[in-house]
């Protein structure tokens, strides 16, 4: 497969997507994944900015590709049990390679619930044109496999939510599995992928991200570093309306993490 060489192939014609949030499944997609799991820490090594605002055109989230990158830890292929792999690059280095890009076409905060209020959610689709919007490279020895593309999904719906002026919030996104070695060799081209984890931001603007941020409607430029913390693979996710109770719960979590940092 090819890869794209840009994070914003799809950005000449937003003039249609920047309506897609309306169509995309809202926060929280609530992805669970069922086996065949890649774990990953996504931050360009290139020195290229992660997550942009591009004015009123829809934000992007964008990791590169590289062959020499470490991002990609490992494998599990009955996820959550043993056994698990190392994932290598094309240098022989522990740690594969992993390429995203996501689009952020609008927003459908605030939810208040038991747990407390999210007042940042944002929703998109994936941001490649002429190719997989995550895709997965590496070799896996343990399992003889030379390296190659592993895994690599078309993104259908795409969600950031968590609490305004923060450093980190949640990223979860699904879609199809397109292609890659391990989706070949057992059959899961088709069938649903799924992505989840933390966007953690660096050096952030200051209030950033606001209330109720819309990337379409809110004219705002930031280039921003952002390393994405994850994990994807086979499985499914349930769309909105969640209930009271699920949102608590993501509250909850959110809340607990923020203490934490």
């Amino acid at each position: 497969m090819v890869r794209e060489s840009g994070a914003f192939s799809r950005l000449g014609a937003t003039a249609g997507l920047a309506f897609a949030g309306a169509l995309a499944f809202s926060f929280p997609l609530f992805p669970n994944i069922m086996g065949h799991d890649f774990n990953f820490g996504a931050f360009n090594g290139d020195g290229a900015v992660e997550y942009s605002t591009n004015g009123l055109a829809p934000d992007t989230l964008f990791y590169s590709a590289s062959e020499f990158d470490t991002e990609v830890t490992g494998y599990w292929p009955f996820w959550p049990t043993p056994p698990v792999y190392p994932v290598f690059n094309a240098g022989g280095s522990f740690g594969g390679d992993i390429t995203m890009c996501l689009m952020f076409t609008g927003q459908d905060a605030p939810y208040v619930g038991p747990g407390g209020t999210i007042d940042v959610s944002l929703v998109g689709t994936g941001g490649f044109a002429a190719a997989p919007d995550l895709a997965i490279f590496g070799a896996i020895p343990g399992l003889g496999i030379p390296y190659t593309l592993l895994w690599a999904l078309e993104i259908r719906n795409a969600s950031l939510y968590g609490v305004s002026d923060w450093n980190s919030y949640v990223v979860e996104a699904e879609g199809f599995i397109v292609g890659g070695y391990i989706a070949q060799q057992f059959n899961l081209v088709g069938e649903q992928g799924v992505v989840r984890g933390h966007l953690d931001f660096v050096d952030r603007p200051a209030g950033w991200i606001p209330p109720t941020y819309d990337p379409v409607a809110d004219d705002v430029d930031y280039n921003i570093r952002a390393a994405y913390s994850g994990e994807t693979g086979w499985g499914t996710a349930v769309p909105e309306p969640a209930s009271l109770a699920a949102l608590s719960l993501g509250v909850a979590m959110l809340v607990r993490r923020r203490k934490k940092a």
